[in-house]
């Protein structure tokens, strides 16, 4: 018995034509010709590798100080940093008493791992909240990559920039 090619070729077409579809309507959204060019852009704009474009800024402070949040049910941090130091607030509302927390920092440009110092770390009762003096040392406020929250000897995961 021979197959059916009328099903096999209408299934094909519809398949092209989906995906046709697909690729028009993403090329009529993607229009490079009105959208603002980033600041800090040189060149021509051929989009040939001649344009240069720096980051922005992310920080919200003055030059040298960041906060960083961390939230998870249950459980707020902030840190607030100037320099090389500032503090640390944990909230705790998970139901349990936490072990002293730590951090550890990633650098941006590198990956390396800089330890971060929490000064008279201690645990943390259930609904109580704790603020710590923190520092560390060899990289500036601009170099920060992640910063890691770390309760007891467990990774609890990065912080968001505010």
């Amino acid at each position: 018995m021979m197959p059916d090619r009328m099903k096999t070729t209408h299934r094909g077409l519809l398949f092209l034509i989906i995906v046709m579809a697909a690729n028009l309507a993403t090329s009529c959204t993607r229009s490079t010709a009105t959208e603002p060019r980033a600041s800090g852009t040189t060149g021509s704009g051929t989009g040939r590798g001649s344009d240069t474009v720096a980051p922005e800024p992310t920080a919200t402070g003055p030059p040298g100080t960041a906060v960083y949040r961390y939230a998870n049910p249950g459980l707020g941090a902030t840190m607030r940093l100037d320099g090389d130091s500032g503090t640390l607030t944990i909230e705790n509302d998970t139901g349990g008493e936490l072990p002293p927390p730590g951090f550890y920092i990633l650098d941006a440009s590198t990956g390396d791992r800089v330890s971060g110092e929490v000064k008279d770390p201690t645990v943390i009762p259930n609904g109580e909240t704790k603020t710590f003096r923190v520092s560390f040392s060899g990289l500036g406020i601009k170099d920060i990559g992640l910063v890691i929250l770390m309760i007891g000897r467990d990774n609890y995961g990065a912080f968001a920039r505010q």
